[in-house]
C-alpha cells in the first residue's frame, strides 16, 4: 500500500473529500469528479499530441517522448522555444490557432495561464488528486491554487543550497557553515582576511534577484507574502535587516563588484578554483563545480543557506495541459503530463529517475528521494538526504510567486535591488519600492 507523507494510505477506503481534507488540500474536495471510465487506453491511443519545451537536454527529453510513445501507441510532435524569450513564445503559441497541448511554463506564469484559458485545469483528471497528495505539503502551492485548482505539474523541482569549500571555513576557525545572514558576513569577513579576496558569489543579475529575495528573506526568517499576495514583508523590521545585510555585503567587498552581471558559468569556476568560498545557488550546481575538476572541486560540500538558523526558497518550473485539448486526445495528453511530472502507468518516476541522472533535478515527491532508481543515478558526492530535509521542513515555494499578478511585480525586483546593493537606496527606502512594485504589478493585471 502506497501512502502520503501524512501517513495516510492512499489506497483505503477513505472517500475523496476526507483524504484531501486529511492532505491539507480541502479546496480539491469539492472539485467536479472527471469519469475515468468515459475513455479506455485504447481508445486513448493513436493520438498525436503538441508538446512545447525548452531547450535544457533536447536529447533527453526527445528519450523521454520516444519512450512514452512506444509504450502507448500515441505519436508526440515535440518543438522547442529558446529560454529566453519563452513566455511570449508559449504565449502567443496558446493564443493561436495551433496551441500546444502539453507544455512546459515557468511556475508565475502557470495561474495566469489558466485564467485565461491557455491551460486547463486539472481537477477531475485521473489520478490529478493523488499526484497532489503525494508531495511535499510544502511544495502543494506551487500547483494548487488558493481557489483549488490544480494548474499544473512538477518539470523539476529545486531548492536553494550553499555550496562551500570546507577547507576555506575550518581555517578561518569555523566548525559549520553560517547559521544566520550575520554569522554569513562575519565568515565571509574572516575568509576575505585570509587572502581570499570576494569569499561570495551568487547569480544577482537584474533578471534573476527576484530570487535571491526570497531566499534572504526566508533565511531571515521573513514571510515575504501571505496567501493572498500581500507583502508582509513589510509590517516585519527583520526585513530591514535582510536588505542592510544585502547591502553590506556588496558595499564591503564579500562578493566581487561584477557579481551583478557575472553568469553562472562564472561562478562556478570561480569557487571550484579556490577564488571563492561560498556560492549560493540551486542545489544542482554542486554537480558543475565537481565535475568542472577545477583544483578546488574536491573540497566544495554543500549546506543549507543559514543552516539551523531559517528557511529557503524552494523553486522549480511546471508543465501544464492546453486549455483546448478535449476527448481522446485530452485523455493522451494527460498521460503523458502524469508520465512526465508524476509518475507513469507502471507506478514509476521514470522521468525524474532520468533527470537525476543527466542533471541532477529533483522531484517534489518523498517518494523521489526514496526511490532506488534516483538513488543510484544522484551523484555520490551530493548529500540527497540533506536535499530531502530541506524540500521537507526547510524550505517555502512562497505562493504569491505563482500568482497572475507577480511577473509583473518581478520584472521590477532587479532594478530596485540593485539600486541598493550600488548605494543608491538604503532599507527602507528599498522595502517601500518593492511594495509599490507589488501594488502596481497587481494593478496592472487589472486585480
Amino acid at each position: 500500500m502506497e501512502s502520503s507523507e501524512n501517513g495516510l494510505g492512499l489506497n483505503s477506503n477513505l472517500d475523496r473529500r476526507t483524504l484531501l481534507k486529511g492532505l491539507g488540500v480541502a479546496g480539491l474536495a469539492s472539485a467536479p469528479m472527471f469519469n475515468s471510465g468515459m475513455m479506455s487506453a485504447a481508445e486513448a491511443a493513436s493520438q498525436t499530441i503538441n508538446f512545447t519545451a525548452w531547450e535544457y537536454q533536447p536529447d533527453t527529453i526527445k528519450s523521454l517522448v520516444a519512450t512514452w510513445a512506444k509504450k502507448t501507441g500515441n505519436k508526440v510532435n515535440t518543438s522547442f522555444i529558446p529560454n529566453v524569450g519563452y513566455t511570449a513564445g508559449i504565449q502567443a503559441r496558446q493564443r493561436g490557432g495551433k496551441p500546444a497541448d502539453v507544455f512546459y511554463n515557468f511556475a508565475y506564469n502557470s495561474q495566469k495561464f489558466v485564467s485565461q484559458k491557455w491551460a486547463a485545469d486539472l481537477r477531475g483528471l485521473p489520478g490529478a488528486d493523488k499526484m497532489v497528495a503525494e508531495m511535499f505539503p510544502s511544495a502543494r502551492s506551487r500547483f494548487v491554487a488558493e481557489n483549488g485548482a490544480i494548474v499544473s505539474a512538477p518539470y523539476f523541482a529545486a531548492v536553494h543550497m550553499l555550496q562551500y569549500n570546507k577547507k576555506m571555513v575550518a581555517a578561518a576557525g569555523f566548525s559549520s557553515t553560517p547559521n544566520s545572514l550575520q554569522e554569513t558576513y562575519d565568515q565571509c569577513k574572516k575568509i576575505k582576511a585570509n587572502g581570499v579576496e570576494s569569499p561570495y558569489v551568487a547569480y544577482w543579475v537584474k533578471d534573476f534577484v527576484e530570487e535571491y529575495l526570497h531566499v534572504y528573506l526566508l533565511a531571515g526568517n521573513v514571510t515575504p507574502f501571505d496567501k493572498k499576495g500581500n507583502p508582509v514583508f513589510m509590517d516585519d523590521p527583520k526585513t530591514l535587516d535582510v536588505l542592510n545585510w544585502w547591502q553590506a555585503m556588496y558595499k564591503d567587498g564579500m562578493t566581487p563588484k561584477s557579481v551583478l552581471t557575472d553568469d553562472p558559468g562564472k561562478h562556478t569556476t570561480s569557487i571550484a578554483n579556490g577564488d571563492a568560498a561560498f556560492y549560493a545557488l540551486h542545489h544542482y550546481f554542486l554537480r558543475d563545480i565537481v565535475e568542472s575538476k577545477g583544483s578546488a572541486s574536491g573540497d566544495i560540500a554543500q549546506a543549507k543557506i543559514v543552516g539551523t538558523g531559517g528557511k529557503t526558497l524552494q523553486m522549480g518550473e511546471v508543465i501544464q495541459l492546453g486549455g483546448k485539448v478535449t476527448g481522446a486526445k485530452k485523455a493522451a495528453a494527460w498521460d503523458f503530463m502524469k508520465t512526465y511530472g508524476y509518475k507513469d502507468a507502471s507506478g514509476q518516476f521514470t522521468t525524474f529517475q532520468k533527470w537525476a541522472a543527466s542533471g541532477a533535478l529533483c522531484a517534489p515527491y518523498p517518494g523521489f528521494f526514496t526511490d532506488p532508481k534516483v538513488i543510484a543515478a544522484f551523484p555520490k558526492y551530493m548529500d540527497l538526504t540533506l536535499i530531502a530535509d530541506t524540500f521537507k521542513s526547510a524550505s517555502d515555494v512562497v505562493p504569491a510567486r505563482t500568482l497572475p499578478w507577480y511577473q509583473g511585480f518581478q520584472a521590477q525586483c532587479g532594478t530596485i535591488i540593485h539600486d541598493l546593493l550600488l548605494g543608491n537606496s538604503n532599507a527602507r527606502a528599498t522595502a517601500n519600492a518593492l511594495a509599490i512594485a507589488c501594488k502596481t504589478a497587481k494593478s496592472g493585471s487589472g486585480l
